[in-house]
């Protein structure tokens, strides 16, 4: 038999040795059928629950550590200014003692949730440019009543500064909150002066103290997503010694747009505001250079605009006498400020060292005439005149309008002392 035939025959006498269940094959694929059923719901619910872990933890990125589940009520980057321990709060678990759920903490016109290290992210941003050490934050765990907080030692280069901020909920109806925000008829010692501010869903009030050798700058504000907000500020750091700076560190200027911004940074929702973290937020430094340079400026010329930003400052003088606009410039350097210090030539009786230059600036035929000043504390004020509106236009006039004895007098004045 040829060798296909003996294949075929073998082929077909195995085939009739099987014995085939139909039952079994139909129940089996059945069984089978449902089980992939129920393997394909099992991924679907596995996708959702990955996609809405994903978004939490895109806002979590976004926002900063969430508190969560977290036991702990308090982040300290650093020990704390005042060298004591952290006082932890305790846990809202959202429920009353009976059992029952807390309508306060699921309200979400009272509900607060923010961690310790977003708060501390929160005053971080909004601060002016400065080096910010000893961070500290605490979480009020969602609990409402409860405020949470931070606090950071803030260098402008003028001198270490303890700030402190908090953030609760709070009635804006409630005429006692509200009486938080208004300046009383008369203000009493320690305080030294009030300031306040008021509108149709709330309003901020500053007191200016002065207490164990420090100045405090405290703000508070009734913010109309209902929430109270206070601000802190010293010229120096609590029991660390005496002040390290003559004035707190931010101007009321700068202090209303800290305490606007800090008004924003949680939602009316009880968390935190996802702007806040996502854009520029710093307040710029203030005006206050430009404005005593507005008040020094000699006589013959008047400011007619200007600008600055935290230890600088311009004003565009007009000369009266002779219709043109010069530029004239004022800069503030701490002591121990990095960088070339002018080539000293002369000392006055007051220990003052003076330095006066003169170049030629980026502006075809203008000339820079500049005198410095190193006052005895190690502050030293530069003076800057030029014969031209800009340093980098052309020149409008043959020399600036200020002499160099003028720059002097202007550079020397006591007021700067009292500035930073």
């Amino acid at each position: 038999m040829p060798f296909e035939d003996d294949v075929s025959e073998a082929m077909h006498r195995t085939g009739e040795t099987f014995s085939t269940d139909h039952r079994a094959i139909v129940e089996g694929g059945l069984r089978r059928g449902r089980t992939r059923v129920v393997r394909r719901r099992a991924a679907t619910a596995a996708v959702a629950v990955v996609a809405l872990t994903g978004s939490a933890l895109y806002a979590q990125q976004l926002l900063g550590p969430s508190t969560g589940l977290a036991t702990t009520a308090d982040t300290s980057r650093s020990p704390s200014p005042d060298g004591t321990a952290p006082t932890s709060p305790t846990p809202s678990r959202g429920v009353t003692s009976t059992g029952g759920p807390t309508p306060a903490v699921d309200d979400p016109d009272t509900h607060i949730r923010v961690s310790a290290d977003q708060m501390i992210q929160i005053l971080e941003r909004v601060l002016p440019k400065g080096e910010l050490t000893r961070q500290r934050g605490t979480s009020n765990f969602g609990d409402p009543a409860r405020a949470a907080t931070a606090s950071l030692v803030y260098d402008d280069g003028f001198g270490k500064a303890l700030v402190e901020m908090s953030i609760k909920r709070a009635d804006r109806e409630d005429p006692a909150t509200r009486a938080l925000v208004v300046c009383p008829a008369k203000v009493a010692p320690p305080a030294l002066s009030c300031r306040d501010e008021t509108w149709a869903v709330g309003g901020n009030a500053t007191v200016l103290s002065q207490d164990k050798g420090l100045r405090k700058s405290r703000t508070l504000s009734l913010s109309p997503e209902g929430y109270l907000v206070e601000l802190t500020a010293f010229n120096g750091v609590p029991n660390e010694g005496g002040p390290t700076r003559t004035n707190t560190p931010f101007t009321p200027m700068q202090t209303s747009q800290l305490t606007g911004t800090l008004n924003s940074a949680m939602t009316r929702y009880g968390i935190p505001n996802a702007d806040l973290f996502t854009r520029e937020v710093h307040v710029a430094g203030g005006l206050d250079v430009m404005e005593r340079l507005q008040r020094l400026a000699p006589a013959g010329l008047s400011p007619r605009g200007g600008g600055g930003d935290g230890s600088t400052g311009y004003i565009l003088a007009y000369d009266v006498k002779n219709k043109t606009k010069s530029h004239l410039r004022a800069a503030l350097t701490p002591k121990g400020a990095a960088g070339p210090e002018p080539r000293w030539t002369r000392t006055l009786p007051d220990g003052t060292k003076i330095a006066t230059s003169e170049r030629p600036a980026k502006g075809k035929g203008v000339t820079e005439w500049r005198v410095d000043a190193l006052r005895p504390n190690g502050l030293r004020v530069t003076i800057t005149s030029y014969n031209a509106e800009y340093p980098h236009k052309d020149a409008n006039r043959t020399t600036p309008p200020v002499t160099p004895e003028q720059l002097q007098a202007v550079a020397v004045h006591d007021s700067w002392l009292t500035l930073k």
